[in-house]
This record gives C-alpha cells, structure tokens and sequence, in this order.
C-alpha cells in the first residue's frame, strides 16, 4: 500500500456500496485510494463501514497504513475467488462463478495420462483460500527398448513422461521394417507402455533389375522397391523398341474418347495411328477441323486442333450497374465459360436474375437469366364493371386486389401478383347479376334468386299455357334478360274456337265445372249484350259479379268488348265467348 496525500473529506461523506475484492486490494497500487475515494468493503453480502474519515486524522503514515490493511482484511477475508487452473486436473463441472462461499468443495478428474494418487477435491477455507494437494502424477514409461542394428533418439534418462515420443534408426545397409517411432502411452488410466512395437533392421537384398538401352522405351513403372521380402515392389518395368509415337500430346481442356484400348497401358503407338479426343464441357474447337491426331512416319503426331471456352452473349448493360464480376479474357469474346456477374439495377428497375447474379455455364448461356434490368410491373389492367381497390407496388412481389361495381360478383381471383416483371395470370371478370324474372302461370328450369351473367333459364308454361315469346332466355352484361322476356297465355282447346256449345261440349273448353257455369251465364246475357253493344261504346258497365266493357270500334274490324265474371275474362266478338288471361 502506498499513501497519499489527498485532503482530509468531511465527516458527513457517504459511502456507496460498492465491493473492493480482497484480490483487488492486494495486488492493486491505488487500493487505499479506492477505498477512500467512497467504496465501502464486504464480507459474506454484509456491509462493513469503514470508519476512514477517523484514519484521516493520524499524522504518523506508517500507522495509517497499518490500520488501514488491517480494516481490509478484516473486511474481506472468508469468500474464495476463481479456483487454480491446475495442469494436471480439471473441475467435473462447469464453473460460472467468481465467488464461492466457505466451505465449497469442488471435484476435479485428471488430465488424459495421469493417474489419481489422492483425494481430487478443492476446499474453500476460512482464510478465503482454496485447499488441497497434489492429486495426480503424469504416468510414466520405462526406457524405450533397444533394437538389433540400429538405435533411437532417446537419452540417458532413467523414465520417460506421458507423450514423450522416440525415432529409431537403422545401421548402414540396414533397413527399418515397422514404424520408426513410437510414444509414451497409458494403459489401465496409469501403467505407461511404448506405443507401437519398436521397429526391426534388417539386410534386404534384392537382384539387379535390368537397365534400358539406347533406342527402347520403358514400359512400366520408372520406380521400383526392395520389399522386405526380398522382391521388387511394383513389377519390374521392361524396354521395348521405339517404331512408333510416343507421350501422347497435351491437348488443354480435351480427354481422349473411348476406343478399343487403353491408352494409359500403351507406351507406343504404331505409324498411322489415329486417336480422337473431345473438348471438356464448357469448351470448344478453335478451328472448324477434326479432333484427331495421327502418328506420322517421322515417330511425331499430327498438330492438334486446341480446345477453347465457349462464348456467352453480351449483355446489355443498360441500367445495370456491375458490382462485381470474374472474367477470363480469351480474345474472341467479353464473357466466356466460368465467368459470372454480380449486378444491381437503377432505380425503378429489378434484376431479372436471382439476388443479381449470374454465370456463363458451359451450354454457352446465363443460368440462370442473362444480366438484364427490367421495370417493376407499372399498373394492373382495368376490368369492365369493377375496379382494383388495392396496389402494392413498392415491393419485389407487387400485388393488386379487385372488386366489383354494385350489382356485379367477381368471377376468378381476387388478387394478381406480379413476378419475374410481369403480371402472372389474368385480371378477374366482374359478370353481372340478373335478377329472378317473374313468370305469371309458368316455372323456371332453374330457380333461383339471382342469375350470373352468362346464365340462361327456359320458362315452362303451367297446364293449358303455352309460351308466347322464346323459351330460353339469357343474363346480359346489361343485367337484363335477352332476348324480351316470354309469358305465358291460355291456350283454347281445338274445336273451342268455332262455337260454344252448352252443356257436355262445353265443358271440354274450360278446365273445371264452375268456369262452364260462369260461361253459361254469360251466354244467356249475349242478347242484351248485343243491343248494349249499339248503344254504348268505349264504355264499362258494372252490376254484381259481371262486369261488361266496351272499346271504340276499330275502322277494319268488328268490335270487341270485354266481360269480366269473377276472375274470368271474356271476350265478345265475331266468335263465340271464350276466357282469356286476365
């Protein structure tokens, strides 16, 4: 502790809680400054007030200073720091904490080659340290052993650590068999052994191989080896004359086709020998001319045809804005097999190409587009009837949404996307809703409360109607039907239109009992009605059940007027009575 010369503070200073470690006060040179500059001190989570504004007032620094570390330790001795890192053990558990109350015991195991010798536990004392002995020892191996005609790289030392390693050798015309080191291991977690066996010298002969002459090629393998067998490993190579090509020329980018040999196991090659080859995926012919070679008489093959990348198209590269790219110059083309862009666009524009990039592949094409810009989609198509009430257009995935005017549905998707630039399916149709016709004394086919257009229904007449108008009838886009809308209107039996006959006849031109008696009434009223008919025109006369009306006379017809008896209507003219719709 060194002391300072700070002025004296007054004695209503307050002091925050904040905890000086008992490692931070041995080791650090400006602990009492620490202290004194409004740090308070702990032991086990309780706080100790320091009575530091009475140390002020001792003159004598020596005694301060005294009385000082003795209030520190007083104050932080108990609690255990960190445990050691030992280089022999380590802690079972995982270990996340800084501080450890007394009396913590901690279980170690040890490292990989040694061995327990004691207890592997760690005690937090009283005084704040952590207690315990040395628990493992480091296995260790006896010399490594001596071998006949050789020798290893070890000293003189009378045991050998755990992972120690030795390399042996052999004498002069002696060869090594085996491994040539070998290591200290552990077997049984604490008995060291040597690890492989040592290895063996031993002298290997093995006879002369023959040596190639002038005007002979090797055929075989240019490098042999004396096997502790006393053989040759691989199989000695043997020399044949040369009366033909050999080393086969080094075409870039190209491989020999298949043919009837291998041309790995042929050293030479007869005079006329022809051989093809093909370019590599990716490359191409130089010159429009066969890819072969042929031994000529001279032992030399023919020039070959080279093989070069194929080309892909130029971009455009307008509103695009190259980022990076590689490229390898052939000197026939901008971009060739290999080369790739990555690119983005100017602004209202999208790369047509995933995240913007794209490689010359070896088809001679952009995979997986060409670099090119493209417009974000512009608006979405109008539609008849309807309207999109939604766009979204500032996004890599525009979308639009439709609806329809009143009295309009919907007819396919409500929404459309935009991808790849374009939009991808057609705008919806808005078709039109008719309303349910009213047939008086007739059906439809098909009943319904609303019809969609193009829907079309056909009228069906009741029993003794008949339809006037066509029967099938269609929804337009004007929300009407088409063509006019038919009715349906009685129709007389045959032989009804000529005369009336009273009693059985009659009865089969009306449909029950009550209209023949009606009809009948109205017969016996015929006299009157005819006097009646000089006398008035264009007049209703009304009395009880039967009402009887008169119109104008026509200039080229008879005139005609109407009775009306309940809910029967008559017509009076030229031909007998009849009932008609009313």
């Amino acid at each position: 502790c060194l002391t300072s010369s700070c002025p004296i503070p007054p004695f209503q200073i307050s002091f925050n809680r904040k905890t000086l470690k008992r490692h931070q006060i041995m080791h650090a040179q400006r602990a009492p400054l620490a202290l004194l500059e409004g740090s308070t001190l702990d032991r086990k989570g309780e706080s100790a007030a320091s009575l530091v504004s009475r140390l002020w007032k001792v003159s004598n620094s020596t005694l301060f200073q005294m009385m000082l570390v003795t209030v520190l330790l007083a104050t932080v001795l108990g609690d255990c720091g960190p445990p050691p890192k030992l280089p022999f053990a380590s802690s079972i558990n995982p270990l996340y904490d800084t501080e450890f109350k007394t009396g913590t015991t901690l279980k170690y195991t040890c490292h990989p080659g040694y061995g327990k010798i004691n207890s592997s536990r760690l005690i937090c004392d009283a005084k704040g340290l952590w207690n315990y002995s040395i628990f493992c020892a480091i296995a260790k191996c006896e010399p490594p052993p001596d071998i006949r005609n050789g020798k290893h790289s070890g000293g003189d030392q009378e045991f050998y650590t755990y992972a120690s390693s030795v390399t042996y050798s052999c004498n002069p015309y002696f060869s090594l068999i085996g491994n040539a080191s070998i290591s200290c291991t552990v077997e049984n977690k604490t008995i060291g052994v040597w690890s492989p066996n040592p290895p063996i010298c031993e002298k290997i002969v093995c006879r002369r191989s023959q040596i190639p002459k002038e005007g002979y090629i090797l055929c075989g393998s240019s490098l042999i080896y004396c096997e502790a067998n006393n053989e040759w490993y691989l199989s000695l190579p043997s020399c044949i004359s040369m009366n033909g090509c050999t080393n086969l020329p080094d075409i870039s980018y190209a491989s020999w086709e298949r043919n009837d040999y291998n041309l790995s196991d042929h050293k030479i090659f007869e005079i006329g020998t022809e051989l093809k080859y093909l370019c590599k995926p990716g490359y191409r012919p130089a010159l429009d001319e066969p890819l072969s070679v042929t031994c000529q008489e001279n032992l030399t093959w023919t020039s070959s045809n080279e093989c070069e990348r194929v080309c892909c198209p130029t971009p455009d590269l307008e509103n695009i804005r190259i980022m990076n790219e590689r490229r390898y110059f052939t000197g026939r083309c901008v971009y060739a097999y290999g080369d790739y862009i990555s690119y983005t666009c100017d602004e209202g524009y999208y790369p047509v190409s995933v995240d913007g990039e794209s490689s010359c592949h070896t088809d001679g094409t952009w995979k997986p587009k060409m670099p090119a810009c493209e417009p974000v989609c512009s608006y979405p198509p109008s539609i008849a009837h309807g309207h999109y009430k939604e766009v979204i257009l500032i996004t890599p995935y525009p979308e639009a949404t439709y609806e329809c005017d009143e009295g309009y549905v919907l007819a396919g998707c409500a929404t459309i996307y935009c991808k790849s630039f374009h939009w991808q399916h057609a705008p919806p149709q808005c078709k039109a809703l008719c309303l349910k016709p009213e047939i008086v004394n007739g059906r439809l086919s098909v009943d319904k409360d609303q019809y969609v257009e193009p829907e079309n229904v056909t009228i069906e007449c009741d029993s003794g109607y008949g339809v006037v108008g066509l029967k099938s009838i269609t929804c337009s886009e004007k929300r009407t039907w088409y063509p006019e809308m038919p009715r349906c209107e009685w129709e007389a039996p045959e032989g009804c239109e000529q005369q009336a006959l009273p009693g059985r006849k009659l009865m089969q031109c009306f449909p029950n009992p009550d209209n023949v008696k009606m009809a009948l009434e109205v017969y016996k009223l015929s006299p009157e009605i005819d006097l009646l008919e000089l006398e008035i025109q264009g007049k209703m006369i009304h009395s009880g059940k039967i009402t009887i009306i008169f119109p104008k006379r026509g200039k080229k017809r008879r005139l005609v007027g109407f009775i009306q008896y309940g809910s029967l209507l008559f017509c009076i003219s030229t031909i007998p009575l009849a009932p008609i719709s009313w």
